[in-house]
């Protein structure tokens, strides 16, 4: 493969690629994303301190939290999965974002398999005497909900790549649908094989709920977000009074084990290449195999009521008050019906190139993607919004006569929520030169839903990391930094590693061995709200970053990388 240059990444079209088979106060914290980003990238772009002997104060005063807010709230009016038009104009969006700044930009497609539902309908009876109840598989909209309106164009909850089908079978308790779940089912005499299993989120991600389900002999699956974890304490409400999950909401996702697109396994969906058909790539194990939907706690309470059979162990059981989880199987028998559409579909990647000026052909790439299940406010728009914050500073830098040292390219990724699909496809295709040119990788996907910086990275970028966020003032407290924050609220504080997978990242660390680094202000393993309906610009606005400022600081750490 021919190696590109900075100006052939700037080109419309990427260079051809000959594939071969195979042998995841709102601007305040914005503001501190941008800040920190922004800090820790201007590190790894070792850029000449001219023409500002403090190139990073300057850089720290021309944060705002109003633009990443309005950033923010344009590119979350609408649900925008990836693959319709909607995703299509969050693009353009970032597109125009990049080149009205005068920074040369540009997007690249690619045609990859995603997956829509069609049909999906779920039904409980519980025998004899006991009216059959239909489940409408919806989100409620909550009062002076100033989404309503375009909630009604939210794809309906589904699990993508989902095997099409209709199931009828009791059901059975799985607990968190972990390997070690089933194991205990069995050695309670419960046989799993030719039911549907139901199992809540909370330790392992669906696609691996799904998959283990299918293992034990699950006819099908369901999968809800118990109170336990998403509900919060009890009499605390929900989301839009607290930041909790509200009972009706419904945590949708990817069922695909692998990454990037899967007719193209291990190489790159470029125009023209060689693919296996959809038929085949949905027949591989790394498919779910079973029919499968996302269900809400409020629907599975329902489920639950008529289960039968033993009671549950202790830590499988709901929050304290919930009425008793029991194994099954039975009384209860669901009838599940999924039809799913799996097609190939055009995706989006938009770049922009700063070009270096002394290292022009070595790059600092600075990612996150754009795709949503639904409003995408915190998943990952917050992140977005912090990017484009991040690359105004470095305009104004430039107005004033500052270049990189070495080139900076800005990516918004598309499909991530399938499987890392878009920064899969284009590490894919630009192998080679990534792996003797690119220096670094900064992901910021879910940038801001909470106080506590979550910092992860490769050991190559610890110490930059540490030295960054000591400079960047925490947004909540003037008298000390984020490190002083980060430290207080960790008894033993530890920079995570990046795991395999999860985010954008992956291919670059695990396809390419690039220093790579996720950047993360949150509570706790996960948010509420997580791939709802509710994970709108009110959610992110009340609860994740009143004011905006950690999403501006984290654009300011970024400066560093």
């Amino acid at each position: 493969m021919s190696r590109p240059d900075a100006a052939s990444l700037l080109s419309p079209s990427p260079p051809p690629f000959k594939p071969h088979r195979r042998g995841r106060l709102l601007p305040s914290i914005l503001a501190v994303l941008a800040a920190a980003a922004a800090l820790f990238l201007l590190a790894v772009l070792r850029s000449p301190p001219t023409p500002s002997p403090n190139l990073g104060s300057l850089f720290l005063s021309l944060g705002s939290n109003n633009t990443a807010a309005s950033h923010l709230r344009a590119l979350t009016l609408h649900p925008h999965v990836a693959g319709t038009k909607a995703n299509s104009l969050t693009a353009a969006y970032v597109l125009h974002a990049f080149s009205s700044l005068s920074i040369p930009s540009h997007i690249t497609p690619y045609s990859v398999l995603l997956s829509y539902p069609v049909h999906r309908s779920l039904s409980l009876s519980a025998g004899p005497g006991r009216a059959a109840k239909s489940f409408s598989l919806t989100q409620d909209t909550y009062p002076s909900d100033p989404y309503a309106r375009a909630a009604a164009e939210v794809t309906p909850t589904f699990f993508a790549y989902s095997a099409s089908g209709s199931v009828s079978a009791e059901a059975v308790y799985a607990n968190y649908g972990r390997e070690e779940d089933f194991a205990y089912l069995s050695s309670r005499g419960v046989d799993v094989a030719g039911r549907v299993a139901l199992a809540r989120y909370g330790r392992i991600h669906c696609e691996d709920i799904v998959h283990n389900a299918r293992a034990a002999g699950a006819a099908a699956a369901l999968v809800y977000p118990d109170p336990l974890e998403y509900g919060g304490s009890a009499g605390e409400g929900s989301f839009p009074d607290s930041r909790w999950l509200p009972p009706s909401g419904v945590q949708v996702g990817s069922l695909f084990r692998g990454v990037g697109d899967p007719t193209t396994p291990m190489w790159a969906s470029s125009e023209g290449c060689e693919r296996v058909s959809v038929e085949d790539a949905m027949a591989t194990d790394d498919m779910p195999g079973i029919p499968a939907l996302p269900v809400s706690a409020r629907d599975a309470a329902e489920i639950q009521q008529v289960l039968g059979g033993a009671e549950a162990p202790a830590d499988w059981q709901g929050r304290d008050g919930s009425p008793v989880y029991r194994l099954g199987p039975g009384p209860a028998v669901l009838n599940l019906t999924y039809q799913g559409n799996d097609t190939m579909a055009t995706i989006e990647n938009v770049f922009a190139v700063i070009e270096g000026a002394e290292e022009p052909d070595r790059y600092v790439i600075l990612g996150n993607h754009r795709d949503a299940w639904t409003f995408g406010a915190a998943d990952p728009n917050s992140g977005t919004a912090a990017m484009i914050e991040l690359a105004q500073r470095f305009s104004m830098l430039q107005k004033q006569g500052w270049r990189p040292r070495r080139t900076i390219i800005f990516c918004s990724w598309d499909a991530e929520e399938y499987g890392l699909t878009g920064s899969t496809e284009w590490v894919e295709e630009n192998r080679e030169m990534l792996s003797t040119r690119a220096v670094a990788y900064l992901n910021i996907d879910v940038s801001v839903v909470g106080p506590v910086l979550l910092p992860s990275t490769t050991p190559q970028l610890d110490e930059l990391l540490l030295e960054t966020i000591k400079l960047v003032q925490d947004p909540d407290n003037s008298s000390q930094t984020v490190y002083d924050s980060w430290v207080k609220a960790n008894a033993s504080p530890k920079i995570q590693r990046l795991g395999n997978g999860g985010s954008d990242y992956a291919a670059f660390v695990q396809h390419v061995g690039i220093p790579s680094t996720n950047l993360i202000f949150g509570e706790g393993p996960g948010y509420p709200v997580y791939h709802s309906l509710y994970d709108d610009f009110v959610w992110v606005e009340k609860f994740a970053d009143p004011g905006f400022r950690r999403h501006v600081l984290l654009a300011s750490g970024e400066l560093w990388l």
